[in-house]
């Protein structure tokens, strides 16, 4: 398990890693220092040249000095947030020198993963916004939410932080400062780089770029490089990256800034990885570390530690990966890094299973999960189920494999209807926005009308003659009126009808979607109890599909095993877009034969030809789990979600098994539902005691592995 972004990948550490302080660092005269090396760039001989001593001799200013402190606060963010808060008395209420100071001492405590202390300098910069006759009260409300946007997206909450730094923006001047602007634009760009919106993050990185070269600082120049080369990578543009990565490389080592240095060199070797260069690969992840013990960069150490005990991992060499991940973790406990904890604990778990330590294996991993869990990230606690699965498959632990898949389905269920939820909330308040508007608009016209009839009214009064012609006036706009608002509540109808639509389809392949399906079982299961057989199909190594070719390609793949199921099942037949890679399928019950005739006809079709995406052939195979309900020989009638449970775990049973197979589940000897839950959980060992009797169906071999 590497530390990542939102990726899933290796990354390139965000300006500002954590550290805790080895101590307390105190007064002016370090102040100074850090303005002559600026984060860490002090030649490694200690040499002081006649300029430097020259530049020495004259006390930098409080702008100067605070510049220093936040190039120094790239390796310790920590130190430099408690340099600046004894600088502070030096600083004049309101003034632009107490703005900055604020600002960099908010942006370092997000940076150090310290939200409480990051917050209290916003809620500084917010009383100062409100006090309207005091300078640079907008600059400084800005400020604030600068500061949150940097705090809230480390704690993972991009759509808040994008929604932050976007409000932020809009109030900066037009012409506020150059280095003011590179960091809200920086900031942006990490956020969306982070949220999957690499167009935008490229397009920022881009502007944060120019700034920095504008600025002429060494360390920002590089660092700028790196993190637009991260945002070219994700994008697939491998020669755009490489091309900035290698000027990042340049500009570091000439100005012998380490923390620069090791991060351009953790970037390369993400690089390596991509060209398949893996002693390349290796050989600058290992670079990145002792460029980050030089610079004291203590975050970033651990990080990379970690990206290289991954590396080991996926070359085999266990071992080395377990050591490495040892060295990682009391680094991360040090600095209080919760997140760079569990990737430790987890690859040291990974690593005993590797080596065939089961029980030590999953003590790590499920303290890992534990740690997640607390902080109540379900992405990562899946993603650390789904990798225990792999790796306990890879040693030959198939039951403890299958288990760890089953609790990694449950999660992303879990994942995917909160997400649904929320999705239908915000379609809901689109439309009741919608529907507020419309309903203003026809009060609108009524209330017109009511005016329309007070002036009639008093011209009865005035002009009796013009009686007669008012009056048709009046029944015309009261007609037209009428019509309008006929016209608008069809339109109204039409536009509830396409909601319900669109809210039960999957966008990308036009299949029936949860809610459809939840709908659709009030029908096929009235009494709450599931008639029919039930498959759920599962896309083998689509993570490695959606890493090696592109997340494109995936969506193409997804597509095309849409289609080719559609092909296979009758009309009448409902198919399901389950979630991520996954398709549940619910058929009226059918004779066994006939049940396993199907199962086979679906692998048959996801393996039966590569799918091509700009000329590249993609070998797809996929695994299925299924059974008949009421099941036998009991008959037990089962909710649908005691089925659709059931089916899962015989899902995961195949691909725990070596994938590209279906295992069908004949006969289960349960009596009640509370009895079926118990062989659920224990399938494989159900199986082999003849509690059930399982059906297996090998899928063909793939046309590409033929060749």
């Amino acid at each position: 398990m590497s530390g990542s972004a939102s990726s899933g990948r290796r990354h390139i550490v965000a300006a500002g890693a954590s550290r805790r302080t080895r101590g307390r660092a105190i007064g002016s005269l370090l102040i100074g220092a850090l303005l002559a090396t600026s984060a860490a760039a002090q030649p490694a001989s200690g040499v002081t040249t006649p300029a430097s001593a020259a530049s020495a001799s004259s006390w930098p200013t409080t702008i100067e000095r605070i510049a220093a402190i936040e190039g120094r606060g790239n390796a310790d963010p920590r130190a430099a947030a408690a340099l600046l808060a004894q600088l502070q008395s030096e600083t004049a209420p309101f003034g632009a020198e107490r703005l900055e100071l604020l600002t960099v001492r908010g942006n370092l405590l997000a940076a150090a993963q310290e939200p409480d202390a990051a917050e209290a300098i916003a809620q500084q910069l917010d009383e100062w916004a409100r006090s309207i006759d005091a300078a640079n009260a907008r600059a400084a409300g800005a400020a604030a939410l600068l500061v949150r946007a940097r705090a809230v997206s480390m704690r993972g909450n991009l759509q808040r932080a994008d929604a932050l730094i976007g409000d932020a923006i809009s109030r900066l001047a037009a012409d506020a400062p150059a280095l003011t602007r590179l960091r809200f634009i920086a900031t942006q760009a990490k956020i969306r780089d982070d949220a999957g919106k690499l167009e935008d993050a490229v397009r920022f990185g881009h502007e944060a770029l120019k700034l920095c070269d504008q600025l002429g600082v060494a360390w920002r120049q590089a660092m700028a490089r790196s993190s637009l080369a991260y945002s070219y990578f994700q994008a697939k543009q491998i020669d755009r990256a490489l091309s900035l990565n290698a000027e990042a490389l340049a500009i570091a080592e000439r100005a012998q800034d380490f923390t620069a240095l090791g991060r351009a060199h953790n970037m390369q070797g993400i690089l390596r990885d991509e060209a398949g260069d893996r002693e390349g690969e290796r050989r600058e992840m290992q670079a990145a570390i002792d460029a980050a013990r030089r610079a004291g960069a203590k975050s970033d150490e651990a990080l990379y530690l970690a990206n290289l005990s991954d590396f080991y991992l996926k070359s085999g060499q266990y071992k080395t990966a377990l050591m490495l991940a040892e060295q990682a973790l009391p680094l991360t406990r040090e600095l209080r890094d919760t997140s760079g904890e569990t990737v430790a604990l987890a690859n040291i778990g990974l690593a005993h299973i590797s080596l065939k330590d089961f029980d030590a294996g999953k003590r790590f991993v499920n303290e890992a999960i534990a740690i997640d869990e607390r902080r109540g990230a379900l992405g990562g606690v899946a993603m650390a189920y789904s990798e225990l699965g792999v790796y306990l498959e890879k040693a030959g632990d198939f039951a403890g494999a299958a288990r760890a898949f089953h609790k990694h389905r449950q999660l992303n269920d879990e994942i995917l209807q909160r997400d649904q939820q929320k999705a239908i909330v915000e379609m809901q308040e689109r439309y009741d926005a919608e529907r507020r508007t419309r309903d203003i608009a026809l009060l609108n016209r009524e209330n017109e009308l009511k005016g329309e009839q007070l002036r009639q009214r008093d011209l009865q009064q005035r002009l009796w003659w013009l009686l007669a012609a008012t009056f048709v006036l009046s029944l015309g706009v009261v007609v037209m009126l009428y019509r309008k608002v006929r016209r608008s509540n069809a339109a109204l109808a039409s536009t509830n009808q396409l909601l319900l639509v669109q809210s039960e389809r999957d966008p990308l392949t036009g299949l029936a979607n949860r809610r459809h399906f939840q709908a659709a079982m009030k029908q096929l299961a009235a009494d709450g109890k599931l008639a029919g057989t039930v498959f759920l199909v599962d896309i083998d190594h689509f993570k490695r599909i959606n890493d090696v070719h592109g997340h494109a390609a995936g969506d193409a793949v997804l597509v095309e095993i849409a289609r080719r199921l559609r092909d296979t099942l009758r009309e009448q037949d409902l198919i399901v877009r389950w979630g991520g890679e996954e398709f549940l399928v619910v058929v009226r019950a059918l004779a066994p034969d006939r049940v396993e005739a199907l199962a086979q006809r679906m692998l048959s079709a996801m393996a039966g030809a590569p799918v091509t995406y700009e000329g590249r052939a993609i070998g797809v195979t996929g695994s299925i789990g299924f059974a008949t309900f009421p099941i036998e020989p009991t008959l037990l009638a089962v909710s649908w979600e005691r089925a659709i449970n059931l089916v899962d775990t015989a899902m995961y049973l195949a691909k725990a098994h070596g994938r590209n197979r279906a295992y069908g589940v004949r006969l289960l000897h349960a009596q009640d539902e509370g009895r079926l839950d118990e062989i659920t959980r224990a399938l494989e060992d159900a199986w082999r005691e003849g509690r059930v009797t399982l059906t297996l169906l090998q899928g063909p071999v793939p046309m590409e592995a033929a060749a």
